[in-house]
């Protein structure tokens, strides 16, 4: 299971027998039944996660992006969820946190607070250099955002310009306008946007234009899935 791609092992996962698929996953390296909770139905999510001890569960769902993991607990009963958590590290425990608070259809409850940001005056070089030491899950990262010295969103850099550039171009020129939604906005509007303005990533900000997260295109797909 671990040699295969996520989706396909959680094919074969949904095809076994409840006692098989509990004593698999529970016998599965933290970060390949990371991914594979990932691509579960809701339903066997919960299912796989009531089956383990709290503390092997922190373990799996710590190894998730942030708006993943925030899902499966918002599915799981709010005592053994708070429980999870409490056995989380404090990062994670705290992005996670942060996430269930919003509505999970909205832009802020749907959004991954691992991300790919500069300050507007970095230069071509610096984002490669970012891209390289970044811990999130770097198959995501289609966009570099600037921000100025108050975190407020004012560009965005599509990464394969970053590439073709030289290093010491300066991101703010090669920048576009960027695109943002409200945490509160509701999918279908999420959705809509992606569609208008051929995104890969929508940033999403705070009243005062503070980037919080970022919605990707893997996510609005799932969601129309899900539909």
């Amino acid at each position: 299971l671990g040699r295969l791609h996520p989706a396909d092992a959680a094919d074969i996962m949904e095809e076994l027998a409840p006692a098989e698929r509990e004593a698999v996953f529970g016998s599965l390296d933290s970060e390949v039944a990371a991914d594979i909770l990932g691509e579960v139905s809701p339903k066997m999510q919960r299912s796989l996660i009531e089956g383990l001890e709290s503390d092997r569960a922190a373990d799996i769902i710590e190894e998730m992006e942030p708006d993943e993991a925030a899902d499966v607990l918002a599915e799981l009963p709010e005592e053994q969820s708070e429980q999870i958590l409490r056995e989380m590290k404090a990062a994670e425990r705290e992005d996670v946190a942060d996430l269930l608070e919003y509505p999970e259809n909205t832009a802020g409850g749907r959004m991954n607070t691992e991300f790919l940001a500069l300050n507007e005056n970095a230069t071509a070089a610096a984002a490669v250099a970012a891209a390289r030491s970044y811990q999130g899950q770097i198959e995501t990262v289609t966009t570099v955002f600037l921000l100025n010295g108050e975190r407020q969103l004012v560009g965005m850099v599509p990464l394969s310009r970053i590439l073709l550039g030289t290093p010491g171009s300066l991101l703010r020129d090669m920048a576009e306008e960027p695109i943002s939604v409200e945490r509160d906005r509701q999918e279908k509007e999420v959705a809509e946007l992606f569609n208008k303005y051929n995104l890969l990533a929508l940033p999403v900000v705070d009243e005062h234009k503070r980037m919080l997260g970022v919605v990707t295109v893997d996510d609005v797909i799932a969601w129309l899935s899900e539909r």
